[in-house]
């Protein structure tokens, strides 16, 4: 554009940068793959008292992974629809870390003792997030 044009190109008012050129790459060896360092972490202990299922965490692509543990066995599932039912749920034992790195609801309830009564459960997590919503 020249000092004096004062109707600017069609390029040039919308930023148009050059197109970028294609490199060919070939990987010749093995490659480093490096973990990303976690942006921040959370922790929680939450009682599991009821047989009903309740939702522990809710689906986040911020989260890394989640670590649940409890002190005794308790139910878990991934989703709303498979905490429906115990028989969808997975038993869960006690003192045993379940990883989750996937970015899904978590549901838990207390699993029931001979004659079906619940066996509260003390279900702690610790959770790592890859960013932080920024």
């Amino acid at each position: 554009m020249e000092s004096s044009d004062l109707e600017p190109d069609a390029p040039e008012v919308l930023q148009e940068e050059a197109a970028l050129t294609r490199v060919p790459v070939a990987i010749d060896g093995p490659v480093r793959v490096q973990a990303l360092p976690r942006k921040a972490a959370s922790t929680m202990t939450r009682p599991v008292t009821s047989l009903r299922a309740v939702r522990l965490l809710t689906a986040d692509h911020y989260r890394a992974s989640a670590v649940l543990v409890g002190d005794v066995a308790f139910r878990v599932a991934f989703g709303e629809a498979a905490a429906q039912s115990a028989a969808s749920m997975a038993l869960w034992p006690g003192l045993e870390p379940l990883v989750v790195t996937a970015a899904v609801e978590v549901w838990v309830s207390c699993d029931a003792d001979g004659s079906g009564d619940p066996v509260p459960a003390q279900v702690s997590v610790v959770t790592e997030r890859w960013a932080v919503g920024e």
